[in-house]
């Protein structure tokens, strides 16, 4: 199967299973931070640079990823704040620290990061040329 099969997949799975699957994948990732970020708010601040960047890999944020933030987490603000947060954690500063500790993670918790990433990735819809390079820039 190739990437774009698998990315495919993402795209073609149910809402509700592809919200299943970033709850799943989302805990691996928050533990693996919890674990080897020195304190937890600047493993939640990774978190939501990591969540940032897979949302703002394709140059937007829009209403379906929006709703599927929702699902997955909870989130409770409007579409504004959650547009505004995305902006602010999208930083370079950042995603450079992201791309490291995605690096720097074992084979199965980076896995995880890309599931989680592809499943973000996927939530509008589609995935774009853009996410999936995002996305393979962590396999290879």
């Amino acid at each position: 199967m190739t990437l774009q099969e698998i990315f495919q997949g993402y795209v073609n799975m149910e809402p509700e299973e592809l919200v299943q699957n970033a709850q799943y994948n989302s805990a691996i990732v928050l533990e693996y931070l919890n674990a080897n970020v020195e304190k937890s708010d600047d493993a939640a601040a990774m978190y939501l640079a990591l969540i940032s960047t897979y949302i703002g890999a394709d140059g937007s944020v829009d209403q379906l990823e929006y709703k599927f933030c929702k699902a997955v987490f909870g989130f409770p603000g409007s579409y504004d704040d959650f547009f505004n947060m995305v902006n602010a954690s999208s930083t370079s500063k950042m995603v450079e620290l992201v791309d490291n500790v995605i690096d720097s993670s074992p084979d199965d918790v980076k896995a995880a990061f890309v599931a989680l990433g592809a499943a973000f990735c996927a939530a509008n819809g589609t995935m774009t040329v853009a996410e999936q390079q995002l996305l393979m820039k962590y396999l290879y």
